[in-house]
């Protein structure tokens, strides 16, 4: 008797799960969790609803299906939500919510951050079970940047000074929100093991917040349209000639102003680039002579790329004398510098070893090392790098001449001083086009040397 082999099967592996996937019950999610937030004074309520909803997200993108994980959320966010209502309502007389109040509000919620931490790291198999503290201090997180922009953004109302505030339903729904998208958008993130909900759920909470902190608004810019309309009005049309003095026929102003912004920007180009270079190869791990010049280097270029150009244009200018071009050269030095710097050492970063160890192995010295198998090597990236500093020199060397460092900034803050908006316009023409020319001259040259 014969028997008939049976075709191999194959079974196809699941496919990966995608950030995609998990879109849309994110987004769901975080608008339940306001919606709960009207429930915020009845504080086990509350609890209930978030750790029920939690609860229906991690079932719905397949994290858990288990009963005994739906108990452990729903009592874990009664106990957390209850007790964060008690310590807010229970606050002593005088007493508004502060740091301390606030941190202990928040640490309520790292219950229920324990408890999702819990049954994520069940059901991620080779998580470690850090993920569980991470799980708590997010859910607690969310909690105390609510507590902490409340005030701010008006959800926490004022009744006598600063010091005593009335809790609102815009305080619980904030709660419940930053909460929601810290907490459970981080939970999610571990089990997909991908950092893109917890990210975007972030970037998106901080943005809001600080929207409502600053007082953006929108409806405030259309109000106001008609009279930014009046305001434009006096813009044109541009006049491009004045009298220099009172009694002088009007002419052209703006040429010695604007060569004199070319200068500044071709010295601090020129000079911080070629500072840069060096530099660059001492803030680079495969280029470095030795540890400490390699830390002595870098911390060098972070101190002075945390310096913005205005503070080193107002300290040249400070230094040297007001309205001065030579100050705007030594402030765009300092700006290119930290620029050229930057971005070279990434380059180097990147460069092929192999040259460098074998001019090693034949003898060659460190700086031999750098001049002929390193330095080649970055040569196109360096010019084509050169070239946009020169760019950004001409814009920065504009902005720098408001605060005395020269060129034709400096111009443009007069015209803006006596109210003559046509003749500001006129210079804004002029600068406009002239970045634009030295834009397309920068990439045409750049393309030439790709």
């Amino acid at each position: 008797m014969t028997t008939v082999a049976e075709p191999d099967v194959q079974v196809r592996p699941p496919a990966p799960r995608s950030a995609r996937d998990v879109a849309l019950p994110l987004a769901v999610y975080a608008f339940a969790a306001g919606l709960v937030g009207l429930a915020g004074e009845a504080g086990p309520l509350w609890g209930i609803l978030i750790g029920g909803l939690t609860f229906g997200l991690f079932y719905w993108v397949d994290l858990t299906r288990s009963p005994l994980d739906a108990a452990l959320l729903v009592v874990s966010g009664a106990i957390s939500f209850s007790l964060f209502s008690l310590v807010l309502i229970s606050r002593e007389p005088g007493i508004g919510v502060n740091n301390g109040l606030a941190l202990k509000a928040a640490l309520c919620i790292t219950l229920l951050g324990l408890a999702a931490g819990w049954v994520t790291y069940r059901h991620s198999p080779g998580t470690k079970p850090s993920i569980i503290l991470i799980s708590a201090a997010t859910w607690g997180g969310g909690a105390y940047l609510a507590l902490m922009t409340a005030i701010a953004i008006g959800l926490l109302k004022p009744l006598r000074g600063v010091e005593i505030q009335q809790l609102t339903i815009g305080l619980f729904i904030a709660v419940s929100v930053s909460t929601a998208v810290l907490g459970a958008f981080t939970n999610v993130s571990f089990w997909l093991g991908k950092t893109s909900p917890i990210a975007v759920g972030a970037v998106g909470l901080v943005t809001v917040l600080a929207w409502n902190e600053i007082g953006f608004s929108i409806a405030e810019i259309w109000t106001q349209i008609l009279n930014i309309g009046n305001f434009i009005g006096d813009f044109w049309p541009p006049q491009f000639t004045w009298p220099k003095s009172p009694g002088q026929p009007p002419t052209f102003n703006m040429g010695g102003a604007l060569l004199e912004t070319f200068q500044i920007a071709i010295v601090g180009a020129t000079v911080g680039c070629a500072i840069a270079a060096p530099l660059s190869f001492m803030a680079s791990r495969p280029t470095a002579p030795n540890p400490t010049a390699y830390w002595l280097s870098k911390s060098f270029l972070n101190v002075i790329r945390t310096v913005p150009d205005l503070f080193w244009a107002v300290f040249f200018a400070t230094a040297v004398g007001f309205g001065k071009p030579f100050a705007g050269a030594l402030a765009m030095i300092m700006f290119s510098l930290a620029i050229m710097a930057k971005l070279l050492s990434e380059t180097v970063d990147a460069i092929d070893l192999g040259p460098l160890e074998a001019a090693r192995a034949a003898g060659a010295t460190h700086s031999q090392v750098i001049r002929r198998a390193a330095f080649p090597q970055i040569l196109p990236n360096f010019v084509a790098y050169a070239l946009y500093v020169f760019e950004l020199n001409i814009r920065a060397s504009v902005v720098i001449g408001f605060v005395g460092a020269g060129g034709i900034g400096r111009l443009l803050d007069e015209r803006r001083q006596f109210f003559q908006w046509d003749q500001v316009m006129a210079i804004v023409l002029v600068i406009f086009v002239s970045v634009l020319l030295i834009e397309a001259l920068s990439i045409y040259v750049r393309r030439r040397i790709a």
